[in-house]
């Protein structure tokens, strides 16, 4: 039986009194239900973990700090699920602040015994986006790869059972896309989805300056990860060629683009691209049919036949 209504996951490194402060706001905040503080510090030098320390013990509340090391944050993020004792899960960063989702979330989720939550507000001409009760998680991943919804990392709740039952956890060698292939290898497992139709807002006022973990900068390690989620696709959702055609068609070449963009706008010629993209196997990634979208096609074809001509 869970200790905890919600194990609230907050990895940190040298964010000062930043992690201490995130915690005194979200037990205010959320007064009527038991949380659990993990705090996943990445051998901070700054002494932020002493005040960390100081604000559970002097607030009388759950939690306790786990020393990582130097590892990825994928790493830190799995010792935090393994370690929780609450019914259900959210990851914090200091660096990315919500405001008030945590209690909205977590009743929701006890009303619809789900195992993945997150906000679907309406748009801005009031109409539902592409979610419903009943929706399948991989109805969500193709709304997702389709851009119809928009999801953050840092603002969804999942059941810790649910996580553990099926194994998800987080790609421990990746430091780019690694929240985003978890997300959608959660989504794969057929969760019981719930969506909020609130908006969550940022809370840049009580955000850190900086991003914290820092990711690594090779571009083409979301791609890796993202082959990864292809790959349990085709073996959890074989039949389903909508949401393989969109994964293959939309999902890897989008990616592949992006880190072109990214290598060119660097200074990098488009003839040391295409080697390392052939040495790696990329390239057998960078297709396109019906299911991709005009722009990505056309980007797709210039590269491939005219890379001189090829703009970011």
């Amino acid at each position: 039986m869970a200790k905890s209504d919600i194990s609230v996951i907050i990895p940190t490194k040298n964010n000062k009194s930043r992690t201490s402060a995130v915690i005194e706001k979200l037990s205010a905040e959320n007064e009527n239900i038991k949380i659990e503080f993990i705090v996943i510090d990445m051998d901070s030098s700054d002494g932020g973990v002493l005040d960390v320390l100081n604000v559970i013990k002097n607030r009388g509340l759950s939690g306790y700090v786990i020393q990582s090391g130097g590892g990825t944050v994928s790493s830190a993020l799995n010792t935090g699920i393994y370690k929780a004792s609450g019914k259900y899960i959210t990851f914090v960063y200091p660096s990315r602040l919500y405001k008030n989702y945590i209690f909205e979330y977590f009743s929701l989720a006890e009303e619809k015994s789900a195992d993945f939550i997150f906000a679907a507000p309406e748009t801005n001409q009031g109409n539902r986006i592409l979610i419903s009760d009943g929706v399948t998680g991989a109805d969500v991943a193709v709304s997702l790869i389709r851009s119809s919804i928009v999801m953050d990392f840092t603002a969804v709740m999942f059941n810790r059972q649910f996580l553990i039952d099926n194994e998800i956890h987080f790609y421990e060698d990746c430091r780019l896309g690694y929240a985003e292939a978890f997300i959608y290898n959660a989504l794969l497992r057929s969760p019981k989805v719930a969506f909020s139709k609130i908006n969550p807002e940022r809370d840049y006022l009580n955000e850190s300056v900086k991003d914290t973990p820092c990711a690594g900068n090779n571009c083409f390690e979301r791609l890796d990860a993202m082959i990864k989620v292809f790959s349990s696709a085709k073996e959890y959702h074989k039949d389903d060629m909508v949401l393989l055609e969109a994964l293959e068609y939309q999902k890897l070449p989008s990616i592949i683009m992006n880190c072109i963009d990214k290598l060119l706008s660097e200074g990098f010629r488009a003839s040391s691209i295409k080697k390392l993209m052939k040495n790696k196997g990329y390239d057998r990634y960078l297709d396109f049919s019906k299911y991709t979208t005009a722009d990505l096609r056309n980007k797709i074809l210039i590269w491939k036949t005219v890379p001189w001509f090829y703009k970011p």
